[in-house]
Protein backbone atom coordinates (compact mmCIF):
# COMPACT_ATOMS: atom_id res chain seq x y z
CA UNK A 1 0.00 0.00 0.00
CA UNK A 2 0.89 3.77 -0.35
CA UNK A 3 2.09 5.44 2.57
CA UNK A 4 2.49 9.09 3.68
CA UNK A 5 5.36 9.25 6.02
CA UNK A 6 7.52 5.78 5.34
CA UNK A 7 9.05 4.32 2.58
CA UNK A 8 9.59 0.69 2.49
CA UNK A 9 11.93 -0.85 -0.27
CA UNK A 10 12.16 -4.86 -0.80
CA UNK A 11 15.43 -6.02 -2.18
CA UNK A 12 17.77 -9.39 -2.15
CA UNK A 13 15.38 -10.71 0.99
CA UNK A 14 15.90 -7.18 3.06
CA UNK A 15 13.01 -5.05 3.93
CA UNK A 16 13.94 -1.48 4.35
CA UNK A 17 11.51 0.91 6.12
CA UNK A 18 12.45 4.56 5.91
CA UNK A 19 10.54 7.29 8.51
CA UNK A 20 9.90 10.02 6.44
CA UNK A 21 9.05 13.32 7.35
CA UNK A 22 12.82 14.97 7.44
CA UNK A 23 11.69 18.22 8.40
CA UNK A 24 9.88 17.59 11.54
CA UNK A 25 12.79 15.29 12.55
CA UNK A 26 10.53 11.99 12.05
CA UNK A 27 7.64 12.31 14.46
CA UNK A 28 5.92 9.40 15.43
CA UNK A 29 2.66 11.27 14.76
CA UNK A 30 -0.37 9.32 14.72
CA UNK A 31 -0.29 8.75 10.66
CA UNK A 32 3.26 7.46 10.70
CA UNK A 33 2.14 4.79 13.77
CA UNK A 34 -0.15 3.18 12.19
CA UNK A 35 1.90 2.77 8.79
CA UNK A 36 4.54 1.44 10.94
CA UNK A 37 2.28 -1.02 12.41
CA UNK A 38 1.16 -2.38 8.93
CA UNK A 39 4.94 -2.51 7.16
CA UNK A 40 5.83 -4.73 10.21
CA UNK A 41 2.99 -6.91 9.85
CA UNK A 42 3.31 -7.19 5.83
CA UNK A 43 6.89 -8.05 6.74
CA UNK A 44 5.91 -10.88 8.94
CA UNK A 45 3.59 -12.54 6.40
CA UNK A 46 5.78 -11.84 4.02
CA UNK A 47 8.05 -15.08 3.45
CA UNK A 48 10.43 -13.35 0.78
CA UNK A 49 11.39 -10.86 3.48
CA UNK A 50 14.07 -12.15 5.83
CA UNK A 51 15.33 -9.12 7.29
CA UNK A 52 14.20 -5.86 8.62
CA UNK A 53 16.27 -2.33 8.43
CA UNK A 54 14.50 0.26 10.16
CA UNK A 55 16.07 4.38 9.70
CA UNK A 56 15.14 7.57 9.41
CA UNK A 57 15.36 10.43 6.22
CA UNK A 58 17.22 13.70 6.81
CA UNK A 59 19.12 14.69 10.14
CA UNK A 60 17.10 12.30 12.46
CA UNK A 61 16.10 8.57 13.10
CA UNK A 62 13.06 10.05 14.79
CA UNK A 63 12.66 12.75 17.66
CA UNK A 64 9.70 10.88 19.28
CA UNK A 65 5.95 11.46 19.54
CA UNK A 66 4.35 14.00 18.32
CA UNK A 67 3.19 16.36 21.44
CA UNK A 68 1.28 18.84 19.55
CA UNK A 69 -1.77 16.20 19.47
CA UNK A 70 -1.56 15.33 22.91
CA UNK A 71 -3.18 18.87 23.99
CA UNK A 72 -6.05 17.61 26.91
CA UNK A 73 -5.94 14.22 26.93
CA UNK A 74 -7.77 12.68 29.66
CA UNK A 75 -6.94 9.62 31.38
CA UNK A 76 -9.11 6.90 29.36
CA UNK A 77 -8.11 8.59 26.04
CA UNK A 78 -4.88 9.13 26.59
CA UNK A 79 -4.52 5.11 27.85
CA UNK A 80 -6.47 4.30 24.48
CA UNK A 81 -3.59 5.89 23.31
CA UNK A 82 -0.41 4.58 24.56
CA UNK A 83 -2.50 0.70 24.05
CA UNK A 84 -2.66 1.75 20.48
CA UNK A 85 1.42 2.74 19.81
CA UNK A 86 2.19 -0.29 22.01
CA UNK A 87 1.13 -2.58 19.68
CA UNK A 88 3.79 -1.31 17.36
CA UNK A 89 6.37 -2.63 20.09
CA UNK A 90 4.93 -5.95 20.17
CA UNK A 91 4.50 -5.91 16.21
CA UNK A 92 8.30 -5.07 16.14
CA UNK A 93 9.54 -7.61 19.31
CA UNK A 94 7.44 -10.60 18.22
CA UNK A 95 8.24 -9.97 14.66
CA UNK A 96 10.51 -13.81 13.64
CA UNK A 97 13.37 -11.88 11.88
CA UNK A 98 16.06 -9.93 12.51
CA UNK A 99 15.34 -5.95 13.04
CA UNK A 100 18.50 -3.89 12.23
CA UNK A 101 17.98 -0.08 13.72
CA UNK A 102 20.13 2.21 11.42
CA UNK A 103 20.32 5.46 14.05
CA UNK A 104 21.40 7.92 11.52
CA UNK A 105 20.69 11.02 13.53
CA UNK A 106 18.42 12.05 16.43
CA UNK A 107 16.45 9.20 18.39
CA UNK A 108 14.77 10.91 21.39
CA UNK A 109 12.02 9.76 23.10
CA UNK A 110 9.66 7.12 21.64
CA UNK A 111 12.52 7.44 18.58
CA UNK A 112 14.95 6.24 20.86
CA UNK A 113 12.62 3.08 21.75
CA UNK A 114 12.17 2.09 18.68
CA UNK A 115 15.63 1.77 18.19
CA UNK A 116 15.51 -0.11 21.63
CA UNK A 117 12.73 -2.44 20.33
CA UNK A 118 14.85 -3.93 17.54
CA UNK A 119 17.73 -6.33 17.52
CA UNK A 120 20.72 -4.99 16.49
CA UNK A 121 21.25 -0.88 16.43
CA UNK A 122 23.58 0.08 14.45
CA UNK A 123 24.36 4.07 14.98
CA UNK A 124 26.26 7.14 13.16
CA UNK A 125 29.08 8.86 14.81
CA UNK A 126 26.51 11.73 14.28
CA UNK A 127 23.67 9.88 15.92
CA UNK A 128 21.99 11.67 19.50
CA UNK A 129 20.05 10.09 22.14
CA UNK A 130 17.70 11.38 24.93
CA UNK A 131 15.18 9.76 26.85
CA UNK A 132 13.28 12.96 27.17
CA UNK A 133 9.74 12.09 28.33
CA UNK A 134 10.03 13.05 31.91
CA UNK A 135 11.47 16.50 30.15
CA UNK A 136 7.49 17.09 29.31
CA UNK A 137 5.93 15.62 32.44
CA UNK A 138 5.47 12.40 30.76
CA UNK A 139 7.06 8.54 31.77
CA UNK A 140 8.59 6.55 29.11
CA UNK A 141 6.46 4.45 27.35
CA UNK A 142 6.58 1.71 24.46
CA UNK A 143 8.79 -0.77 26.38
CA UNK A 144 11.14 1.83 27.89
CA UNK A 145 11.08 0.66 31.22
CA UNK A 146 12.10 -3.14 30.12
CA UNK A 147 13.91 -2.24 26.93
CA UNK A 148 16.51 0.16 28.46
CA UNK A 149 17.46 -1.54 31.72
CA UNK A 150 18.70 -4.43 29.82
CA UNK A 151 20.72 -2.41 27.57
CA UNK A 152 22.41 -0.30 30.30
CA UNK A 153 21.46 -1.65 33.49
CA UNK A 154 19.24 -0.28 36.12
CA UNK A 155 21.05 2.40 37.79
CA UNK A 156 22.05 3.74 34.08
CA UNK A 157 18.39 3.38 33.21
CA UNK A 158 17.05 5.49 36.38
CA UNK A 159 19.68 8.62 35.56
CA UNK A 160 18.90 8.67 31.84
CA UNK A 161 15.07 8.35 32.25
CA UNK A 162 15.08 11.37 35.48
CA UNK A 163 17.50 13.87 33.71
CA UNK A 164 16.68 13.38 30.26
CA UNK A 165 20.09 14.56 28.88
CA UNK A 166 20.94 13.88 25.37
CA UNK A 167 24.11 11.81 24.71
CA UNK A 168 26.12 10.95 21.86
CA UNK A 169 27.03 7.60 19.75
CA UNK A 170 29.94 7.64 21.73
CA UNK A 171 28.52 7.18 25.09
CA UNK A 172 25.96 5.05 23.87
CA UNK A 173 28.37 2.34 22.70
CA UNK A 174 30.29 2.62 25.99
CA UNK A 175 27.03 2.03 28.39
CA UNK A 176 25.87 -0.90 25.54
CA UNK A 177 22.81 1.08 24.44
CA UNK A 178 24.04 0.24 20.81
CA UNK A 179 25.67 -2.25 19.24
CA UNK A 180 28.23 -0.34 16.80
CA UNK A 181 28.96 3.30 16.20
CA UNK A 182 30.35 4.00 12.74
CA UNK A 183 31.43 6.79 10.66
CA UNK A 184 28.16 8.63 9.48
CA UNK A 185 28.91 7.89 5.61
CA UNK A 186 29.78 4.42 6.20
CA UNK A 187 26.10 3.52 8.35
CA UNK A 188 24.52 1.92 4.73
CA UNK A 189 27.18 -0.16 3.94
CA UNK A 190 27.83 -1.41 7.35
CA UNK A 191 24.19 -2.06 7.81
CA UNK A 192 23.65 -3.37 4.34
CA UNK A 193 26.25 -6.02 4.73
CA UNK A 194 25.07 -7.22 8.06
CA UNK A 195 21.66 -7.38 6.62
CA UNK A 196 22.91 -9.59 3.80
CA UNK A 197 24.97 -11.84 5.78
CA UNK A 198 22.05 -12.28 8.48
CA UNK A 199 19.28 -12.59 5.29
CA UNK A 200 21.89 -15.56 3.96
CA UNK A 201 21.35 -16.84 7.62
CA UNK A 202 19.35 -19.95 9.05
CA UNK A 203 16.69 -17.42 9.63
CA UNK A 204 14.13 -20.04 11.36
CA UNK A 205 16.83 -20.41 13.64
CA UNK A 206 17.24 -16.25 14.68
CA UNK A 207 13.10 -16.47 14.60
CA UNK A 208 13.89 -18.98 17.67
CA UNK A 209 16.98 -17.20 19.05
CA UNK A 210 14.68 -14.31 18.96
CA UNK A 211 11.76 -15.59 20.41
CA UNK A 212 13.95 -17.17 23.01
CA UNK A 213 15.71 -14.17 24.57
CA UNK A 214 12.55 -12.09 24.43
CA UNK A 215 11.74 -14.01 27.70
CA UNK A 216 14.61 -12.38 29.33
CA UNK A 217 14.78 -11.57 32.35
CA UNK A 218 13.52 -15.39 32.93
CA UNK A 219 14.98 -17.92 35.31
CA UNK A 220 17.61 -20.47 34.19
CA UNK A 221 14.96 -23.18 34.35
CA UNK A 222 12.58 -21.56 32.01
CA UNK A 223 15.11 -20.93 29.45
CA UNK A 224 16.64 -24.27 29.34
CA UNK A 225 13.24 -25.49 29.20
CA UNK A 226 12.89 -23.64 26.70
CA UNK A 227 15.98 -24.23 24.87
CA UNK A 228 15.10 -27.94 24.69
CA UNK A 229 12.54 -27.67 23.07
CA UNK A 230 13.61 -25.14 20.54
CA UNK A 231 16.82 -26.95 19.73
CA UNK A 232 14.04 -30.25 19.21
CA UNK A 233 12.68 -28.24 16.81
CA UNK A 234 15.97 -26.89 15.06
CA UNK A 235 17.32 -30.13 14.48
CA UNK A 236 14.69 -31.33 11.94
CA UNK A 237 15.46 -28.22 9.45
CA UNK A 238 16.94 -28.12 6.49
CA UNK A 239 19.39 -25.67 7.46
CA UNK A 240 20.90 -27.85 9.84
CA UNK A 241 21.27 -30.49 7.96
CA UNK A 242 22.94 -28.47 5.63
CA UNK A 243 24.90 -26.75 8.14
CA UNK A 244 26.11 -30.14 9.38
CA UNK A 245 27.30 -31.10 5.89
CA UNK A 246 28.67 -28.34 4.97
CA UNK A 247 30.61 -28.09 8.49
CA UNK A 248 32.06 -32.08 7.44
CA UNK A 249 32.93 -31.01 3.72
CA UNK A 250 34.58 -28.13 4.60
CA UNK A 251 32.72 -25.35 2.57
CA UNK A 252 29.88 -22.33 3.45
CA UNK A 253 26.68 -23.51 4.16
CA UNK A 254 23.74 -22.68 1.76
CA UNK A 255 20.98 -22.05 4.27
CA UNK A 256 17.35 -21.26 2.78
CA UNK A 257 15.62 -21.03 6.27
CA UNK A 258 13.73 -24.17 5.57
Amino acid sequence: MPYETIITEKKDAILRITMNIPDKLNPLDLVMREELKDAFAAAGKDAAVKVVVITGAGKAFCAGGDITTMAGLKAPAGRDRLKNVQELTRLMVSLEKPIIAAVNGFATGAGLHIALASDIIIASENAKFRESFALIGLIPDMGGFYFLPLRVGLPKAKELMMTGRLFDAREAAEMGLVNKVVPHEELEKEVAELAGQLAAGPTRVYSMIKSALNLWPASLATLMEVEANLQAIAFETQDFDEGRRSFIEKRKPRFTGA
